[in-house]
């Protein structure tokens, strides 16, 4: 009676108590792109994973291969099929596969036969899996999905307030900073994640005007370009013109352009001591001017008449010349221009499309003034020899006076000869005269002749 009693206790519980133990489970991913341009190569990626161990698998990729050809695969098989067992088991195991887009279309992936087993008991595991779909388009159909927006959502100037407030169609601000700022913090968001910003972040500022360009760049590469001018203010400016623009004098030495060939000086200006450069070979000096956009140059500065005058110079790794005025070119070139640097420089040209001209100046490091041969192509410089020249010139004009000698000594004894034939021609044989011809007797005048 007893045993009996257990025996329905068992049975009651196997029939209507639910079993807890439930069957390991894993999943099948596919992943990649899901765009791609016809021709171009597709990756796609194929993940068996499970929070238990795997002992083997398989399973096999499916796809269109009508718009899809398979260029490269991990499996084992090299091609679709995946199939293989570990030794200690795993958790995850992925393999790639490269496709080559044939035509426009959408092409779906997916997984089929597969299954997998636990690596402790051998146990089927319960495996999910899900399907890729791939766009393929042509590159104009790419180009016209990327986004056009390039605008800003904000822009700042870190503890300072720009002018006008901020509007994404307002494309120039200003602000300004007090005396003796030396840089500012630009702040700036793209409305569409897409884009990208530059000209933002830490900027150095200088007395005066600054300008600053914060380009953005759409995903279809379309740019939009917002200015912000930042003015440092300076109580009591030094303005200059030269030539058609508007300058202000540097009145700081850290904010000249650095020049390696000059000795730093210093000198006044309307009673302020302003930095400046010094050549004991060129005995140029050169002060540093600010243009309106806030870009810095070096400029000539004459002490004794007060004026101010372009700078270049043309250098290499051997030769840094300034052009100077010199009204005498070359034997067999000619004056012409030519702009370096973005300035006007007076140069000598053998011929008219040739790739190298003559210019005059003077060594900044040595000091040499002389003539100066400049590749306009590879824009290099060095000092012209014109020994060659000058030694062929000679040889030219010596020549030229030989043949001249020979021409005139032809022409001498040209003329000698002709007098020498005149004397040895005698008196002029006179011609007998001419007598008329007799006329041819009839026979009656014949007769009369003898009858006498």
């Amino acid at each position: 009676m007893k045993k009996l009693k257990w025996f329905l206790i068992s049975v009651f519980c196997l029939v209507f108590v639910p079993l807890s133990v439930k069957a390991a489970s894993g999943t099948i991913s596919i992943s990649g792109s899901s765009k791609v341009v016809v021709g171009n190569q597709v990756s796609i990626t194929v993940t068996l994973s499970s929070g238990t161990k795997i002992g083997s698998w398989q399973m096999v990729l499916n796809y269109d291969k009508n718009i899809l050809q398979l260029t490269s695969s991990s499996a084992e098989s090299g091609g679709t099929a995946m199939a293989a067992s570990s030794a200690t088991g795993l958790t995850k195991k992925s393999y790639t596969f490269k496709f080559k887009a044939l035509k426009t279309g959408n092409a779906n992936l997916s997984i089929v036969a597969y299954s997998a087993y636990a690596f402790d008991d051998m146990s089927v595991l319960s495996l999910s899996t899900n399907g890729k779909s791939v766009k393929i388009i042509t590159q104009q159909e790419l180009e016209a999905s990327y986004s056009k927006n390039n605008d800003l959502k904000s822009l700042t100037v870190e503890g300072f307030e720009i002018t006008p407030a901020f509007n994404k169609d307002t494309l120039e601000y200003q602000v300004i900073v007090p005396e003796g700022t030396k840089e500012i913090n630009i702040g700036a968001q793209v409305s569409d994640s897409r884009a990208h910003v530059s000209g933002t972040g830490t900027q150095a500022v200088t007395e005066g005007t600054n300008s600053f360009p914060i380009v953005v760049k759409a995903e279809n590469g379309s740019e939009k370009t917002y200015t912000l001018t930042v003015e440092v203010k300076d109580e009591h400016p030094i303005n200059v013109k030269v030539g058609n623009k508007n300058y202000t004098v540097v009145k700081l030495r850290e904010n000249l352009p650095t020049n390696v060939y000059y000795q730093e000086y210093s000198l006044k200006i309307n009673d302020f001591d302003i930095p400046a450069y010094k050549s004991a070979s060129t005995k140029l000096v050169l002060v540093g001017l600010k243009d309106e956009s806030g870009k810095i140059t070096l400029f000539t500065y004459d002490e004794k008449t007060k004026k101010y005058g372009t700078y270049i110079e043309i250098g290499t790794n051997k030769n840094t010349v300034y052009p100077l005025e010199n009204a005498k070119a070359p034997v067999g070139y000619k004056q012409d221009t030519l702009k370096i640097n973005g300035e006007e420089v007076t140069v000598y040209r053998y011929q008219e499309k040739s790739d190298f001209v003559i210019i005059y100046g003077v060594d900044i490091e040595t000091g040499h003034k002389g003539y100066f041969l400049y590749d306009t192509k590879n824009q290099t410089i060095m000092r012209y020899n014109d020994e060659y020249i000058t030694d062929l010139q000679a040889k030219n004009d010596l020549f030229k006076m030989i043949i001249y000698g020979f021409l005139g000594l032809f022409v001498i004894l040209f003329i000698i000869l002709i007098k020498l034939g005149k004397r040895k021609k005698g008196p002029k044989k006179e011609k007998p005269a001419k007598t008329k011809p007799t006329k041819k007797k009839t026979k009656k005048q014949v007769k009369d002749d003898f009858d006498f």
